[in-house]
């Protein structure tokens, strides 16, 4: 047992070794950890990315005096393509609703969809969308007759590394009001 324990002792003790063997065993570490971050910071730029963009079409929106169509709506795709560097994978989805009921407490209100386009994304709201559930909550106050803009962007980011990043569905969505005009139109604005 003191053999043993003095073995112990003097392996502790001792400064001689090998540094190509530290290296050896260091150095996928030191590799997977350098991937792993950046794989992380390519994930959250990239939510920042869809975050700006999103932001950039709801602002343009927001501003728009004109009704908008299919076309505009692809012209605001390639827009969000281009600035998530996602080209022809985002999907873009533009929704205006309007308040008509209780619009005070926001557990009761009673939203009504004016429109709801999409490009790239699977469906067109309605209003039975906005009756309850995670739609409802994206919402802010609103006053009795007053409209929002609710503009939704999505894709699907594949990580650049394989270091237990899964591949995900980025989806970022941005409430606005109209700036310049009461209302957003599609095709044509009715009176």
């Amino acid at each position: 047992m003191n053999i043993l324990r003095k073995a112990v002792s003097s392996f502790l003790k001792s400064e001689v070794g090998s540094q190509s063997i530290e290296l050896v065993v260091m150095a996928p570490l030191l590799v997977w950890t350098i991937c792993a971050m950046l794989a992380f910071t390519e994930e959250f730029r990239v939510r920042a990315m869809a975050v700006d963009a999103t932001a950039v079409i709801a602002d343009t929106l927001s501003r728009q005096t004109t009704p908008i169509n299919q076309a505009y709506l692809e012209g605001l795709r390639s827009v969000a393509g281009q600035l998530t560097r996602y080209g022809d994978n985002v999907g873009l989805r533009v929704t205006q609703l309007r308040c008509s009921e209780r619009c005070d407490n926001p557990s009761r209100r009673v939203l009504h969809v004016v429109f709801s386009e999409a490009v790239g994304m699977q469906q067109d709201l309605d209003d039975s969308d906005f009756e309850r559930g995670a739609f409802r909550n994206r919402l802010p106050l609103l006053a009795q007759g007053d409209r929002v803009i609710l503009v939704e962007t999505a894709f699907t980011h594949k990580p650049i590394f394989n270091v237990g990043l899964k591949e995900s569905q980025i989806e970022m969505s941005q409430t606005t009001r109209m700036r310049f005009a009461p209302r957003l139109c599609w095709s044509s604005c009715n009176v």
